[in-house]
């Protein structure tokens, strides 16, 4: 948009006229753009596409009389809107994300469909892009669930690929010898000291939390289970 460059539209607004903008009605609702809020517009916006969905044929929509109720027009002429809606879908969020989405649903079906097909569409291309890509190159990550293995962690940010047995003591790169751990329990549990790792896994690691110099560890687990039953009897009043 001419006014978009020029910067005499910001941003936000010319993502929101952009689902019903047309060569027949651009100026019309660029001005528009600038003259009410942006809470308006939107609504503006949805009303817009609502009548478009209504039209027999495709056809520009103009905005509305300033002040105008946005009554949603009948629709007519459309077999599958004859059919009982079930389900509505309602999206919240910044203005940004939802002016994105109604451009991206609005790309999606012609003005003889109606909107929701849009977003069926939509979803279904994200899904094909999706699976298109090549899966992640580091299998750990799959095998331990995209999550850190360490007992009462479920931390799935910064993932790690953590080496058991560390290379540089002669560790292989075997998957019993690695593990996912996130970056907090990798940099300053494991390799600082608080967190001891041994065993194969996935399923037969050894934990130390809480290492001690002065005595021994505060928790040992085999996997999720504690290694002193009374620990996880405690555990589970404290929790009460």
């Amino acid at each position: 948009m001419e006014a978009y460059r020029a910067g005499t539209l910001s941003t936000l607004r010319a993502l929101t006229i952009a689902p019903v903008v047309g060569d027949h009605d651009r100026d019309a609702w660029i001005e528009r753009a600038s003259e009410v809020t942006l809470r308006r517009l939107a609504d503006e916006v949805a009303w817009a596409l609502d009548v478009r969905d209504a039209a027999p044929s495709p056809t520009a929509v103009a905005p509305p009389t300033h002040g105008a109720p946005l009554v949603v027009p009948s629709r007519q002429m459309r077999a599958p809107l004859d059919e009982e809606l079930t389900a509505e879908i309602v999206v919240r969020g910044p203005a940004t994300v939802v002016a994105l989405l109604r451009a991206a649903v609005a790309a999606f079906h012609p003005p003889l469909t109606p909107a929701w097909t849009g977003l069926v569409d939509l979803l279904e291309h994200v899904k094909a892009e999706w699976e298109r890509l090549p899966r992640h190159r580091d299998p750990i990550f799959a095998r331990d669930g995209w999550r850190c293995a360490v007992p009462a962690c479920g931390s799935r940010r910064n993932l790690h690929d953590h080496h058991v047995i560390f290379r540089s003591r002669g560790g292989n790169n075997a998957r019993t010898n690695r593990v996912t751990l996130c970056a907090g329990h990798h940099l300053h549990g494991i390799h600082e000291g608080w967190v001891r790792a041994s065993g194969k896994a996935p399923a037969g690691m050894w934990w130390e939390l809480g290492v001690r110099s002065d005595g021994p560890s505060l928790l040992r687990l085999v996997g999720d289970r504690y290694e002193d039953e009374s620990l996880a009897l405690d555990c589970s009043k404290s929790r009460q």
